[in-house]
């Protein structure tokens, strides 16, 4: 594995990064449970819950935005943590993975959008 995708362990209720952050990576969770909550004019809502197979954190790494959202580790976690260059290099060698990540990313939009409503 190269140091663009990293192997991380993930105590539960740890905070992997705050809605506004400007890091980019994201992540493929192993083992465990993550939950993603918005503050909205000060009201945090969890948007979703997210398990083995599931992908966060890349919409910030897709847009070079800051976090859209917040992600906090609701079991110990077992991930795997990308960067952009691993995510290209992922893109180029692993095509399933960039199909499990579009799969999330939709699911979690559709959720994000049911919030909105």
């Amino acid at each position: 594995m190269s140091q663009q995708v990293l192997k991380e362990t993930i105590k539960a209720g740890t905070v992997i990064f705050r809605q506004g952050d400007s890091e980019s990576h994201f992540y493929i969770i192993e083992e465990g449970r993550v939950g993603i909550f918005i503050d909205k004019d000060g009201k945090v809502t969890k948007v979703t819950e997210l398990g083995p197979g599931d992908s966060f954190g890349e919409f910030a790494l897709l847009s070079g935005d800051k976090r859209s959202a917040s992600a906090q580790a609701l079991t110990d976690l077992q991930v795997f943590k990308i960067s952009t260059e691993g995510f290209d290099e992922l893109l180029a060698q692993l095509p399933d993975w960039a199909s499990i990540m579009l799969k999330s990313f939709v699911r979690r939009m559709r959720a994000m959008n049911d919030l909105v409503k």
